[in-house]
């Protein structure tokens, strides 16, 4: 008769199997403290898994880096990053420099533009939903409520579209869930911003930390009490002993790799 796994193999269910497997080679303890962290996350309030979050500002961040960076004035809409949270955003990607960018979530395209604006030798690649795209697209109601609102009420790349630009921006149409990665090129500066249930943001981030085998720069959009699913995630990640910060007055998360 199957009986069911263990409380720290149960909760250990989340990660991929190649994760796992490096966890139980790290030895007993590590492996003992990874069980601990992510039985706590699994019973984790809202607030208690913020709180669990360590901050680190953006000064950390840069350190003796000094970005200079360009933010085109633009009218705020619904769905845009507010200014603080993109001066944080570009002044990380500015000090890093990369060569290609992947935006999950293109939206109206005020962050793509703002991202490829900044990166004079880059390309940004975004990817979102096609325009066409409705809840009858979505009949396993994988996608949550507030998330059709802003997807029927947009217009995708707007803002980069007619701009100086917009040579720099590769716009990708389709469902994270199943959208090919490998057409991000060689992506290592990812900024994920989709949908904001723990699925998506577990296989968006998985997929992104497949395409740069591991060496980039992550950055979370609505690590906050609004978005338990990206909070769920993040403790996760934290608990297999990648060190996640989130941006002190954001809320965005943020990882690097060694």
């Amino acid at each position: 008769m199957y009986q069911l796994p263990s409380l720290p193999t149960r909760v250990l269910l989340g990660v991929n199997l190649a994760s796992l497997g490096a966890l139980l080679r790290s030895g007993p303890r590590r492996f003992g403290r990874a069980c601990t962290r992510s039985w706590q996350a699994s019973r984790d309030t809202p607030s208690d898994a913020l709180a669990r979050i360590p901050e680190i500002s953006v000064g950390e961040i840069v350190g003796a880096r000094r970005p200079v960076i360009q933010m085109p004035v633009t009218q705020y809409e619904n769905g845009m990053l507010p200014n603080h949270e993109l001066l944080a955003l570009l002044s990380i990607l500015v000090a890093e420099s990369p060569k290609e960018v992947l935006e999950i979530g293109t939206y109206m395209g005020h962050t793509t533009r703002q991202m490829a604006e900044n990166l004079p030798n880059g390309v940004v690649h975004t990817v979102d939903l096609p325009e066409d795209f409705a809840s009858e697209s979505d009949p396993n109601r994988t996608l949550p409520k507030d998330d059709f609102h802003l997807i029927q009420n947009r217009t995708v790349g707007r803002e980069y579209k007619n701009s100086p630009c917009a040579s720099r921006v590769r716009q990708h149409l389709g469902d994270s869930a199943s959208w090919d990665f490998s057409q991000a090129g060689q992506s290592t500066f990812f900024f994920i911003d989709g949908s904001h249930t723990y699925e998506y943001c577990k296989s968006d981030s998985e997929k992104c930390f497949a395409l740069c085998n591991g060496r980039g720069v992550f950055l979370w959009h609505d690590c906050d009490d609004g978005h338990p699913g990206v909070m769920q995630f993040v403790n996760e990640w934290r608990a297999m002993g990648r060190d996640l910060r989130r941006i002190a007055g954001t809320a965005i998360a943020y990882w690097k790799s060694a």
